[in-house]
């Protein structure tokens, strides 16, 4: 993280360098006109009618006025606030722990200071002794830091004179921030992988190599690269030969991700106890984890992989390749949001346009739509293997369209009928952030289809 100096805020100042909040200046003044008005009574009161309590009383405001002159005129300066992470490389439902490091100038000693740092999603107030120090260090844990980037909106350094009546303070820029990546969810296949590393490639291009055999040569097609063609084979053939591409071997899947409010909207009849929200983990955030976990797997394997989602160009891959998954992808999965423009259908239908026979396409939504199960059913039909995850499936239209609500059970859903078809599919309800997602089971169902 970036250190940053805290500046001195001077409450004189017509003009300070950074401007600060309008209450510390009103604080400011407030303090000085109560003791003022409290000395002013008491000197009244003892011109009026003498005495040695209000003497003594008339001597405490006096010297706790000029502890707090003493306090402005050479209290802090140069308040510098350093902070950093114990973890660089976080991810969702971790706990971070930051170091911080105040050092300052000061020509008297300082009873008490207050370091208020406040995050995009919480804050922390640490409570100081310096006395006669003028260096001191702390730790404060940020627990369960959930997926996204968080910034420091803002850090607020508090100190005063011993009972409180006179303060000073500065505050920092919000310079400060970290990613913390979305936790990995392995489901089915995926989980033999999720002992392995992140990075440590199983099977990469430039440990492959393309000889002659059957399997990995094909009569030459329109549009082939001359780089692919295989001039040896050909010469011994007579005619040309290309070499299978590494998408046609099997080993190429597509991973797409929904993205819309309406994908994630908790179907009626699905409402949890209010007593039991706060512990449902969040669905969208269990399909980025599940993205995150596929294109993982995808790595070690060495396969070549697609990612689609709402939010990028039509027809357009938000990510296309073999080997390691990049770092923007993973940022890319850090932040993005639910607020896509396109339903899942409508990726499909942008994704498809490079789907062959044989390739496996992961598709990960929040609930099942009839629309997009009849897309998923008509690839299926292509040849194409499909895995769908899913939160929340929906009752299966009726032969009239309509759903059979009163004679609804889970072989006659959304996710059976496709599963009958010859889709694997999960329910990611099945895995939570605090079991360590674990491997999510797959949901067979052996009764006839009743969607189509």
């Amino acid at each position: 993280m970036e250190q940053k100096p805290l500046e001195r805020k001077d409450q004189n100042s017509a003009s300070p360098t950074r401007s600060l909040p309008a209450h510390y200046g009103r604080n400011a003044l407030g303090e000085w006109l109560r003791m003022l008005t409290v000395a002013a009574v008491t000197l009244s009161l003892y011109v009026w009618r003498g005495g040695e309590t209000l003497l003594f009383l008339l001597t405490a405001c006096g010297v706790l006025m000029i502890g707090g002159l003493l306090l402005k005129l050479l209290g802090p300066r140069q308040v510098t606030v350093t902070r950093s992470l114990s973890r660089v490389s976080l991810a969702a439902g971790d706990t971070l722990t930051v170091d911080v490091q105040v050092s300052f100038r000061s020509s008297i000693p300082l009873p008490w200071m207050v370091i208020a740092d406040h995050w995009s999603q919480g804050q922390h107030q640490e409570l100081l002794f310096p006395g006669f120090r003028r260096s001191l260090t702390y730790s404060y844990p940020l627990e369960e830091v959930q997926r996204g980037v968080h910034r420091l909106h803002g850090s607020i350094v508090s100190w005063g004179d011993m009972l409180g009546l006179f303060t000073g303070g500065c505050q920092s820029g919000c310079g400060d921030s970290f990613k913390v990546r979305p936790r990995p969810l392995y489901i089915g296949g995926a989980a033999l992988y999720s002992s392995m590393k992140a990075g440590d490639v199983a099977l990469s291009r430039s440990t492959r190599n393309f000889s002659a055999e059957a399997g990995e040569i094909r009569e030459y097609a329109p549009g082939d690269p001359l780089s692919r063609i295989h001039w040896k084979n050909s010469a011994r053939k007579g005619t040309l030969q290309s070499r299978v591409p590494e998408r046609e071997e099997g080993r190429m899947s597509c991973i797409v991700l929904a993205n819309t409010p309406g994908e994630y909207q908790i179907p009626y009849g699905a409402l949890t106890p209010r007593g039991q929200r706060s512990a449902a983990p969040d669905a969208f955030e269990q399909a980025v984890s599940a993205a995150m976990g596929l294109l993982l797997a995808a790595e070690q394997t060495g396969s070549y992989v697609q990612l689609f989602s709402g939010g990028w160009p039509e027809g357009m891959a938000r990510h296309e390749g073999l080997g390691q998954i990049p770092s923007r992808v993973q940022d890319m999965l850090t932040e993005i949001a639910p607020d896509g423009g396109r339903s899942l259908s409508t990726l499909l239908e942008d994704a498809s346009k490079g789907w062959i026979p044989g390739m496996t396409v992961a598709v990960i939504t929040g609930r099942l739509e009839e629309e997009s199960a009849r897309s998923l059913a008509r690839f299926l039909v292509q040849g194409v293997k499909v895995e769908l995850y899913y939160v929340w499936d929906q009752p299966a239209p009726g032969p009239a369209g309509g759903t059979e609500k009163n004679s609804w059970s889970p072989a006659s859903t959304v996710g059976a009928s496709l599963t009958r078809l010859g889709a694997n599919v999960y329910c990611l309800r099945d895995s939570c952030p605090s079991n360590g997602y674990k491997g999510v089971g797959n949901h067979g169902f052996q009764e006839k289809s009743t969607l189509w």
